[in-house]
């Protein structure tokens, strides 16, 4: 029963170039952390895509209207601007954001990878659905 009494291997080695894995025929492999060099270079979003959100999920605030969440994928959105609802590549409507919205906290601004709320402006409940996607109003 020696189970508990052997001793903990580093997981890796404090030594650069140093084995963590056991022989193997083709002679010691060095020890990898899986981490990405900071000497990779980041690929940035372009600073000028439109904006783009898939709709997640589609509500209706009763005296302020429709409510459509979502991430943002790609580009900025402020309060004022006008967007299209695009279902299947055809677009269904243009409207304008009244509003935006992230973790009950009210905003000017939505920028990629942000979950967002988003107020929309004479547009109904029914008009718009999950799968749909808001875009800039240049798409």
């Amino acid at each position: 029963m020696g189970l508990f009494r052997r001793k903990p291997e580093p997981f890796l080695s404090a030594t650069p170039g140093a084995s963590t894995y056991p022989a193997s025929p083709g002679g010691p492999r060095p020890a990898t952390s899986g981490v990405v060099p900071s000497s990779a270079p980041a690929v940035p979003a372009p600073a000028d895509a439109l904006f783009s959100m898939p709709v997640e999920d589609v509500f209706t605030i009763t005296g302020r209207g429709t409510v459509v969440t979502g991430r943002v994928a790609t580009g900025t959105l402020a309060v004022g601007d006008r967007v299209s609802v695009v279902r299947a590549g055809s677009v269904l409507t243009m409207t304008e954001v009244t509003g935006i919205e992230a973790f009950r906290s009210r905003r000017t601004t939505a920028s990629a990878g942000d979950a967002v709320g988003v107020l929309l402006k004479g547009v109904g409940r029914d008009d718009v659905q999950r799968g749909d996607e808001l875009r800039g109003s240049g798409a």
